[in-house]
């Protein structure tokens, strides 16, 4: 087959080849790739040897070539899958440690029982500044005292619970 009839049977099945390619696809973009390779596979083919069914070659070409891509994608996706499924397992945990979690748990505990041997003024200060985040002069207005006596109290807790945590280690 001369080039000028394989160009004329390719152009004469173009518009059904993209339709077949497309619904094999599901992508017009993708079936137009598909059909524009099968050219030059026909193109190749046409001219090495004598094609008895030229139209019905050109639509195995394009089976063919949506089957390869189909393949190829999925021993990708397979590929890539299996890299980030190994990658995710090899990642440590940002949760903490078993022995970690009971350090805290325990440490909080301790925090707990340094701050009820507080006298209420002074436990009600630090809970305040430290749980509420209130500014010492709205501590003061709360509890009715200065701002500097707020300011004492509010360090008063910090430093018996400082004390309770280095008994402690």
């Amino acid at each position: 087959m001369s080039k000028m009839d394989s160009l004329q049977v390719f152009v004469a099945a173009q518009a059904e080849l993209l339709r077949y390619a497309a619904r094999l696809t599901g992508d017009s973009t993708e079936a137009e790739d598909v059909v524009q390779e099968a050219w030059l596979r026909f193109r190749a083919a046409a001219s090495a040897r004598v094609l008895d069914e030229p139209k019905g070659y050109l639509f195995r070409i394009v089976h063919n070539l949506v089957l390869d891509r189909h393949r190829r994608r999925a021993r990708e996706n397979q590929v890539f899958a299996s890299d980030a499924t190994i990658a995710a397992a090899l990642v440590a945990s940002d949760e903490p440690s078993q022995q970690k979690h009971l350090e805290a748990k325990d440490e909080l505990a301790l925090l707990h029982k340094a701050m009820a041997q507080l006298p209420v003024r002074t436990r009600r200060a630090f809970e305040m500044h430290r749980f509420e985040e209130m500014k010492l002069v709205e501590i003061a207005a709360e509890l009715g005292i200065s701002k500097s006596l707020a300011q004492e109290l509010v360090m008063d807790g910090v430093e018996h619970c400082k004390k309770a945590l280095r008994r402690r280690d």
